[in-house]
């Protein structure tokens, strides 16, 4: 079979993208805490006739990565990363302590090179897409370290899809505010789009988007 990690997918865009790619691909759904919401991703994707695994792992540790790409091969080829784990955290800049920062890039930035390293000992084929933010691109204040974070996302993705062999390719999807407990903890979600549309321009994005081409959500 061929074989979609989707890194955080226990909840919110990694869970809508995970039953979304369930259609077509055997789902890796990868966690950090929460197996029980993992286990319900894996639940609904089985109940819709999908297959998938929960495989927890903290994809800022490369150990951890690498063990969670090794447990994906077991069931078929990877044709699909989506780097989609990530932290977020509003705060004004000074008050936020060096150890906040590292935190926020060790997830959203080592996050998606550690699978991404991980992945490309395995993928002849495929598609990496990593999770950026329109605040990537248009920093909002108060969140500059994730701002920053999702800045170099993109920068890590149009860099690196010049060097990768033929048959793969690198791709960014940049949402704008999605309805998910991460916003909803620090904003009013009311105009904020529903995990299943990002889910659904993440599979467009699969499917449509140029190697190196950085997509917003739309």
């Amino acid at each position: 079979m061929n074989v979609a990690i989707i890194t955080g997918s226990s909840r919110g865009i990694g869970r809508a993208t995970a039953i979304k790619l369930s259609q077509e691909f055997f789902v890796v759904v990868n966690y950090l805490r929460n197996e029980d919401k993992a286990m319900e991703t894996v639940a609904r994707i089985e109940e819709a006739g999908g297959k998938a695994i929960a495989v927890q792992g903290d994809v800022s540790n490369y150990g951890d990565a690498r063990g969670i790409v090794e447990e994906a091969t077991k069931y078929g080829k990877i044709r699909i990363l989506v780097n989609n784990a990530g932290v977020y955290d509003v705060k004004r800049f000074y008050s936020t302590m060096p150890s906040e920062w590292e935190r926020i890039f060790q997830v959203n930035v080592f996050g998606t090179m550690n699978m991404t390293h991980a992945v490309l000992d395995f993928m002849e084929s495929g598609v990496i897409v990593n999770i950026s933010s329109v605040v990537g691109m248009n920093p909002i204040p108060y969140t500059a370290p994730y701002c920053a974070s999702k800045a170099a996302v993109i920068a890590f993705t149009k860099s690196l899809a010049g060097e990768v062999s033929d048959g793969i390719k690198v791709i960014c999807v940049a949402p704008g505010p999605t309805d998910t407990d991460m916003l909803k903890k620090y904003h009013n979600a009311t105009f904020a789009d529903p995990p299943e549309k990002v889910a659904d321009f993440i599979i467009y994005a699969i499917n449509n988007a140029r190697n190196g081409e950085c997509m917003f959500v739309h």
